[in-house]
Order: C-alpha cells, then structure tokens, then sequence
C-alpha cells in the first residue's frame, strides 16, 4: 500500500460518521467517572477497569448490557477455577504449566464452539493468567489471592461504571441500528444512480457517509448488530434468516454500485439513463418496502418488478445490480412465511459445536503458541513480555487473514499509544499540577482511542489498543510515572507474539479464508440440498428441520466471515471474494424460500396422494439442483440438467386438480407461488455459480 492510498484509507476510516461523537463520548465519560473510585481508594490494577469498559462498550445498550452481564458471570468462573486449582498446582511448577495449555484449551474452544464467543474467552483468559502470575512476581500465596480479589474487583467496577453510562445516555435498540444501517446503504445506491443518471433530485444522507466507505466496511458491522438483535429480541430471532439474506444482498449492492460508479465516471454513457433512473426507483421502492414489512411486521410487501430496457446494453454491474433487487423483493416476499411457528429456544452451543475437528485444531494452535511465549518469557527471565502470551490468546482467530488484520491492529494501535503515553509523560505531566490537569491529559487520550474504537471493523480494535497502552504507560502506579519501559517492553511482547503465532499457524493445519470460504460454501449447498428433502415433514415432526436451519444458518455466517477476513489475506483477489458473495446470496435466498416452504401451512398429511408425490419429486428434483451446484463449486465438473422443471408442471397441475375444503385454493395459490419462486431462486443461484466457477453452462432450472 503506498502513503497516498494508506493516507485516504486513514482520512475514510477517522472522518466523523452519525453516532461516533456520541458514542466517543460515552466511553470517555465512563472512564473518567471510574478514576473517581480508583483515585479515593487507591484501588489496584487501575488498567483492568479500563480495559473491559472498552472490550464491553459497543453502541447499542443490548450489546453492552449483555457483554456485562456474561462478562462478570465469565470472569468470576474463571477466577474461581483458577484459584481452586491453585490449591493443587501452585507449588508445582510442571502441573501449573500444564493446567496454563489447559485452561487456554478450553478457552479458545469455546471461544469458537459457544454462540457466545467472547464468553469462552472471559472464562479461559484469566483463568489462563493466573497460572502464570508466580512466575510474574515473587509474592507469597496470601499475595497472590489478594492480587486475584482485586482483579474480580476492577472488572466489576469497570463493567458497572460502563454499563450505568451506557444506560443512561445510550439507549439504543441493536435491531433499530440494523434497519437505520440497512435504510442507509439503501439510500446511498438510489442517490449514486440519481447522480449517475444527471438528476440533483437525491435523499438526504450525511455528508461523511458514501458508497466507498460501506464498500470498505462490508458485512461485519451489520452481521454483528444481527447477532446481538438475535439474542435480544423475539421478531429478529425468528427473522434472522430473512435479515441476513438481506445483509448480503445490500452489501453486494453496495459493491456493485461502487464498480458502476468507477465505470461510468471513465466511460460515461446517456443511454443508460432511463435504465438508471428505472433501478434507482426500484430500490427506493425496496427501501420503503422493507421499512414498512419492519414497521407493521406486514405479511404482503414487496417491490415491483423494475421493467427492464432491452434495447439498451447494460454494463455488468448494473445489471448485477437489477437482478439483486428482484432478489430482495422476493425475500420481502416470502419472508414473513419463512419466520419459525415457535420461537427457537437459546442455545449455548453452535450446531457443529461436537463435530467440527476445526474448532479443536483452532484451540490447539492457540494453546500452543501461548505455551512456548510463556516458557521462552520463563526462559530468558524476562517477564515484561508477558503480554506475547496474551497477544497469542487475542489474535488466535479461524483464519489466517483474520489473525493478520488482528495482528496488525495490535501492534499499530500499541505503538499508537505507546507515542501518546510517552508525550503526556516527558511533555504534559511534569507542567501540570492537580487532579483536573490530570483528567484533561487523561481525558484526552481517552478521547482520541474511544474515536478509534467506534470506527469501522477494519481500524476499530486498534483504538481498543491505542487506549490499552496509553493507560499502560500514564497508570503505573498513584504516583508520577517516570518510567517508560512499560511501554518497551509491551511493543516487544506484542511483536514477539505475533511472531510465535504466525508460526504456528503457518506450520500447524493452516486455514486461509479464500480456501475455506469455498468449502464452507459447498458445505452450504450441501445442508440445502438436505433441507430440501426434509422441507414439507409435517409440522409437528419438524425437530429436524429446525436443527437443518440452524446448521445452514452457522455455515451461512461463516462463508460471510470467511470473505471478510480474506480481504487481509496476500494473493486474494477482491473479485474472487466477490463472487463467492454473489453465490452465497443467491444461496441465502434459496434458504430462506425453503424455509417458507417448511413452514406454509399446506403439509403433505393434508395433500392427495398425487399432490404428495408431485412435492416430493420437486423436493427431490431441487435437492439434486442443489447437489450438482456444490460438485461443481467444489471441483468444478459439469452438473447435468435437472427434471425440475416437469416435477414443478407436475405439481402444478396435481395442485390444480385439488378440490378441497372451503380455504383450499387460497392455500393451493400461496405454495404455488412458493414453488415458483424457488424455481427462480434455484436457476439464479446456478447462473452466478457457473459464471463463478465456469466460463459457459446452461442454467439447471427452466422457468
């Protein structure tokens, strides 16, 4: 990256958005009330309240009521473990390294198997630090319980200070921030056609928000707000598939409309203004629809079909474009039949908790590399560098790109930091004088980290590590801080175990994203395949179909992860990762059409004979579509044609026949247009796999 494109990356990613002032705020508020206690009593270990008032801070209240909550339940069990195997282990050097790689284990596994992650990682990371607190300090056992106490104790205080701020002055709903997320990028494509096609006539949006930036920022943000509006509320938990169909969908909008944007500025074309101005309308009228199916929770809204202009030759994007609204105005469609008849109960675990193997690779790799950063830090009698064990357990994440993107936030955001601190040390405290100098230096360098923090995904943990080693250095101790090794030996502890874990990872069952994005995706395609089978059970013998959905739905979010966190990853073109987008959605929406399927009320107990069987050989028909779908995507042979479409004439006419009791035809016309749309969805997703995959094929289903 050269200095102009790393100076506009900086200039995209610090410039002021709705919500960052605030939200700023907020966490340098709650910060400075917390010195108030901290300075009174003399508390201890003053950076622990810091840190986890900046881990827990997110902006919407749920996020951050919920992350205190499982927080403090998650460090107090940890604790609590860690000081009863003391009792066992705390003379015995060997036994306690090893209880260290255990509690690590088990930390990061459940890190990754808990639907909650960060709570594994509340339960193994301080139970993991005590066991190696001896070999930090030689203190005696009665000094090290203390030490332990009080670190119960700032981790309370700092999430209660957090989450009373937060209360008070935030109070923010992650389902409203997701559908003001969502209106926004919408809005943003319509205006970008407006302008594209000459007009001025433009919604009104701020100033510092456009369509490079959310093309930068892609998924994460509102897949984050999904998961949180998932734990917290009953209509998103029984939506979340519809919603994230719709997150991918919008993002791919986003980027289609950021490529058009760079194709007609170089080569502009005026024939294509009808056209523009016909999809702008077209997502306008997607936008308003998607807002009233949110406001009223309506059963019958949906965009109008965007009438197309077939004298015109419309560049990729675009047409991309218009084929991605139609998509969305199908989910919108079949969206309120697809929600669950129950609402799902809260699970701990994810699906493939038990059986993926990847999940324990992942917690071995982790253990390891924190195993040899605490040996060698043993070794060479240098325990400054403890943090390298720490930076082993944070950047541990499932793909290589991901833990580079973590990686180097970490040691960018320290070094950050490490400057800041070492200004207020040798320039600013020794010219002031009092507490209210102290909280304008404090306050301050709180500011600037929080600012950091509440910016995208792709700068965000780098505030959270900018404020770390500013506290790092300027809260040594009650008195003036003179010293800056502190903030020496943190850059090297971070380097050396960012240094380990790439080896480990490197050498020990490596997983790049654009690989496993792929596979997660055949994987996809696969559980549909099966989803299909199972679609129209009769509903109350549906417990399979409901473990099938949250199975595809974890796929799902990991095939979204995966594309992400391949953006950091050397050798990965953005087109690739494009693609495997675009067939994921397409996908998604095939989901989300079964999943109505599943639940519409005309089951097979209440079908003729002929009626049943018609269904079954479409359900056998499309499962095969979709089977041939993940072959090819996974090694790229020919699929042969499917017999979908006579089993979808045979259903029709079988439906047709039916005469039933009084409500039937209305019952017959709604899976009818189910089955249609389905059709649609299946030949769209097998368009967008071969034109990923393979240069030419036809579409497997006729329509």
């Amino acid at each position: 990256m050269t200095a102009a494109a790393f100076a506009d990356f900086l200039r995209r990613e610090l410039a002021p958005t709705p919500g960052r002032g605030s939200a700023t705020f907020r966490l340098t508020l709650a910060c400075v009330i917390a010195t108030i206690p901290i300075l009174t009593h003399r508390i201890p270990h003053a950076l622990i309240v810091m840190i986890m008032m900046y881990l827990i801070t997110q902006e919407d209240t749920a996020a951050t009521l919920l992350g205190s909550v499982l927080g403090v339940l998650g460090v107090t069990v940890g604790l609590g473990a860690a000081l009863l195997v003391w009792m066992v282990v705390l003379d015995i050097a060997w036994l306690r390294i090893a209880c260290f790689f255990g509690f690590t284990f088990v930390g990061l596994w459940l890190k990754r198997a808990l639907v909650i992650g960060a709570l594994g990682l509340a339960l193994g990371l301080p139970a993991a630090l005590t066991m190696i607190l001896p070999d930090l300090g030689p203190l005696p056992p009665e000094s090290l319980t203390e030490f332990v106490l009080w670190l119960w104790l700032t981790v309370t205080l700092g999430l209660t200070v957090n989450v009373g701020v937060q209360l008070l002055l935030a109070p923010g709903d992650p389902l409203t921030l997701l559908r003001r997320e969502r209106d926004t990028r919408l809005r943003l494509v319509e205006n970008a056609l407006r302008e594209l096609a000459g007009s001025r006539d433009v919604a009104s949006v701020p100033t510092t928000m456009s369509l490079a930036t959310f093309a930068t920022a892609g998924m994460s943000r509102p897949l984050a707000l999904l998961k949180t509006a998932s734990l917290t509320n009953a209509w998103a938990r029984q939506h979340h598939d519809a919603l994230a169909t719709a997150i991918t969908l919008v993002d791919r909008l986003v980027t289609d409309g950021r490529a058009l944007q760079l194709v007609l500025s170089s080569t502009p074309n005026a024939a294509l203004n009808g056209s523009l101005f016909r999809l702008a309308d077209a997502c306008a009228r997607t936008r308003q629809a998607l807002a009233e199916q949110a406001s009223s929770q309506a059963t019958e809204v949906a965009a109008p079909p965007i009438p197309a202009d077939l004298h015109v030759a419309m560049p990729r994007p675009l047409a991309e474009m218009e084929r991605t609204l139609e998509q969305l105005s199908g989910v919108a469609r079949v969206a309120p039949a697809a929600q669950t008849a129950k609402e799902p109960g809260h699970r701990l675990l994810l699906p493939d908790a038990t059986t993926n193997p990847e999940y324990v690779q992942f917690a071995v790799k982790g253990a390891l590399a924190a195993l040899i950063c605490y040996i060698l830090f043993i070794g060479f009698d240098y325990p400054g560098i403890y943090t390298s064990v720490i930076t082993c357990f944070v950047v541990s994440l499932s793909t290589i790109g991901s833990s580079n993107q973590k990686g180097l936030l970490r040691f960018g955001g320290a070094a950050v930091g490490g400057v800041m601190g070492l200004i207020a040390l040798v320039y600013l405290f020794p010219n002031i004088d009092g507490l209210g100098g102290f909280w304008l230096v404090f306050a301050s360098g709180t500011a600037v980290a929080a600012w950091i923090n509440f910016g995208g995904p792709r700068i965000s943990y780098g505030g959270y590590q900018t404020g770390l080693a500013f506290y790092k250095a300027i809260l040594q101790n009650f008195g003036p801080a003179v010293s800056a090794t502190v903030v020496r030996d943190r850059l090297i502890g971070i380097a050396f175990g960012l240094i380990v874990f790439g080896a480990v990872e490197h050498f020990l069952w490596p997983v790049r994203a654009a690989d496993r994005m792929r596979a997660r995706l055949v994987d996809v395609l696969r559980s549909l395949a099966a989803f299909a089978r199972m679609a129209l059970q009769p509903l109350g013998e549906q417990g399979d179909v409901d473990a099938r959905r949250l199975l595809i739905s974890q796929q799902v979010a990991d095939v979204q992860g995966y594309v992400e966190s391949s953006k950091f990853e050397p050798g990965v073109g953005a087109e690739d990762a494009q693609e495997v987008e675009r067939v994921t959605a397409d996908a998604q929406t095939v989901f989300v059409i079964l999943l109505a399927i599943a639940r519409h009320p005309a089951t097979l107990t209440d079908s003729p004979d002929a009626v049943r069987a018609a269904t079954i050989r479409v359900d056998e028909d499309v499962a095969q579509a979709l089977e041939a779908l993940a072959d090819r995507v996974g090694q790229g042979g020919e699929a042969a044609a499917s017999a979908i479409s006579r089993s979808l004439s045979s259903f029709e006419r079988s439906m047709a026949a039916l005469v039933d009791a009084p409500g039937a035809r209305a019952t017959r016309t709604g899976a009818l247009e189910l089955y249609r749309e389905l059709a649609v969805a299946v030949n769209r997703l097998a368009e967008s796999s071969v034109r990923s995959m393979q240069p030419t094929t036809h579409p497997i289903v006729a329509v």
